[in-house]
């Protein structure tokens, strides 16, 4: 006889949303890429506009840790935004169902009607839900206002860390030639390859996370940054003599 549980425990643990590290890989990219492509289009556009190799470093530490701690808070802030309006619509549907409970349990009714439901099956689905006040509340905020309980935002500040590390450490890649304060006229062609090699890696891992084809993700992320460390290199040549380089 399967051990339905069993089978199911297994299931989840296999998958990447079933583990614990589903949530912080998807930060982890979400932040490396946008720190490759980023901290790479400085680093092209300075060398464009003929900058020496101090100003390149200057300029791209200064976005590493700015854009870093820019984009850390904004998922901190995000996630806790999404929970604190969830709570507050939350608090209202408690009281709606407190002050007219005939009412919620209809919208209750027509939500489930709308789904197929009908005749007795439909009211013993109302009446197991509407048993529960809190049941109750949150079926109301799922089908009414299409949220669910933002479990991951009680870790929002780990998950701010999470995405600024992935910014500050797969960002600084295009920087290492230059922070090794080397003057070599090679050290934008090391930046290139270090960068496509993040983003391919940063690409790859993006393909696994989203369950697609792997060297889909790595292209189209690899795309992405070769266009915008394009538009940034071609900025800097174009605004080089402008700017009185």
């Amino acid at each position: 006889m399967r051990d339905l549980q069993e089978e199911l425990r297994r299931h989840l643990a296999s998958e990447l949303h079933g583990s614990h590290l589903g949530p912080w890989i998807h930060d982890i990219v979400y932040g490396a890429h946008d720190g490759i492509v980023t901290t790479f289009a400085v680093v092209a556009g300075t060398v464009g506009a003929g900058l020496p190799v101090g100003i390149v470093v200057i300029i791209g530490m200064a976005n590493l840790l700015a854009d870093g701690v820019s984009m850390g808070a904004g998922a901190f802030l995000s996630l806790r935004s999404e929970r604190d309006q969830y709570e507050r619509l939350l608090k209202e549907e408690l009281q709606e169902i407190d002050d007219d409970p005939e009412i919620e349990r209809e919208e209750i009714r027509e939500a489930y009607r709308a789904k197929g439901f009908s005749g007795e099956d439909l009211e013993r689905t109302v009446a197991i839900i509407t048993r529960d006040k809190t049941v109750w509340a949150e079926t109301m905020m799922r089908e009414e206002h299409g949220m669910m309980p933002p479990g991951s935002s009680d870790n929002a500040l780990l998950h701010g860390v999470a995405t600024f590390l992935g910014f500050f450490v797969f960002g600084g890649v295009p920087l290492l030639p230059y922070l090794m304060l080397r003057a070599e006229s090679n050290n934008f062609v090391l930046s290139i390859a270090g960068a496509a090699f993040a983003l391919l890696l940063v690409g790859i891992t993006r393909s696994l996370v989203t369950r697609e084809r792997i060297y889909r993700g790595a292209i189209e992320i690899l795309l992405i940054g070769a266009t915008t460390a394009s538009v940034a290199y071609g900025v800097g040549v174009a605004l080089k003599s402008f700017a009185g380089v």
